[in-house]
C-alpha cells in the first residue's frame, strides 16, 4: 500500500481492514462504478462527486457519461495525471465540474476511487492497483481486464463521510479554494434532511444487473477467442471475482436494513 494514498490513510484511520476489503479485477470495478455512478440518476438528490481515474486517458473514456452525472450532481471532482484528451474531454464547459491534474509522483494517481454523498444516497468505491512486486513474477498482465486493485466498495455513509474528509485534505495541496468550496457542500448536504433514503434494492439490481453483463462478455470472449499473437484473459478467474460481488451486493443491502 503507498504511504500518504487515500486508501491508506483510511485504513489507518479505520485501524482496521474496511469490509470486503481484497483483490478486484478492472473488469468488476468497471462494473461496480457504473452502476454507483448511473444510480446517481435515480437517487433523488444531487450529490457531491470524488472520483480518482489514475490517468487522464481512462476519464477520457468515460467523459460521455460525465456529462451526465453532472448535470444531476452539485459538484464534480475528477483526479488524474494529465494526458492527451484530459482536458479537452469535454465536461470542462460544465461550473460544477474541476478537473485536478495530479502530479505523477502522487500516490492517489495509482488510485482509482469513487466517492458519492448526497442526502439520500451514499457510495464509495476506493482501490489501488497492485505494484510490479505484488504482481509477481508474471509482471503486469497485458490484458487490461486483468490488472488488479487492492481495495474496498462500500454504502456505508460514515466511511464515505470519513473518505472524503481525506480526499479533501489531498485536494487541499493543490486548490485550497477548491477544498474550501467542496467543504461547503458537505455541510449543505449535512444540513439537508434525508427524508428519504434511496431504494438500495434498486441500485443492487443495478450492480448485480451490470456484473452479470460483465461475466456474459467473458463467456463470449472464451468462445471467441483473440488472435494467437494476443494475450488472452484468464475467464475463470474473472468471473469469479464477478460473482463474489454479485454476491457482496446482497449482503450490504442486507446489513443496513438490519441496522
Amino acid at each position: 500500500m503507498l504511504e500518504g494514498s487515500i486508501l491508506d490513510r483510511l485504513r489507518k484511520q479505520l485501524d482496521c481492514d474496511p469490509p470486503s476489503y481484497g483483490v478486484y479485477y478492472k473488469n468488476t470495478l468497471v462494473a461496480l462504478c457504473h452502476a454507483l455512478e448511473d444510480h446517481i440518476l435515480n437517487c433523488g438528490s444531487e450529490p457531491l462527486v470524488i472520483t480518482a481515474f489514475q490517468r487522464g486517458k481512462w476519464y477520457a473514456q468515460e467523459a460521455e457519461r460525465y456529462k451526465q452525472i453532472a448535470e444531476r450532481s452539485r459538484q464534480v471532482v475528477i483526479m488524474a495525471v494529465p494526458e492527451s484528451g484530459f482536458v479537452e474531454a469535454g465536461t470542462t464547459d460544465k461550473n460544477n465540474v474541476t478537473l485536478l491534474g495530479l502530479e505523477a509522483s502522487d500516490p492517489v494517481s495509482a488510485e482509482w476511487h469513487l466517492i458519492i454523498l448526497a442526502p439520500t444516497y451514499a457510495a464509495q468505491v476506493m482501490c489501488q492497483e497492485l505494484s510490479d512486486a505484488d504482481y509477481g513474477a508474471g509482471g503486469i498482465p497485458q490484458v487490461d481486464s486483468e490488472r488488479k486493485f487492492y481495495g474496498f466498495w462500500t454504502f456505508e455513509e460514515s466511511i464515505v463521510r470519513q473518505t472524503i474528509g481525506i480526499a479533501l485534505e489531498h485536494i487541499d495541496r493543490y486548490d485550497p479554494q477548491l477544498r474550501a468550496r467542496l467543504e461547503k457542500e458537505v455541510e449543505c448536504i449535512e444540513a439537508q434532511p434525508a427524508l428519504v433514503r434511496a431504494d438500495l434494492s434498486g441500485v443492487v439490481a443495478r450492480i448485480v444487473g451490470y456484473l452479470q453483463t460483465s461475466q456474459q462478455q467473458l463467456v463470449t470472449l472464451t468462445r471467441h477467442p483473440q488472435p494467437i499473437y494476443s494475450s488472452e484473459p484468464e475467464p475463470d478467474k474473472l468471473g469469479s471475482n464477478l460473482v463474489s460481488n454479485k454476491l457482496q451486493a446482497f449482503l450490504r443491502m442486507v446489513q443496513l436494513i438490519d441496522r
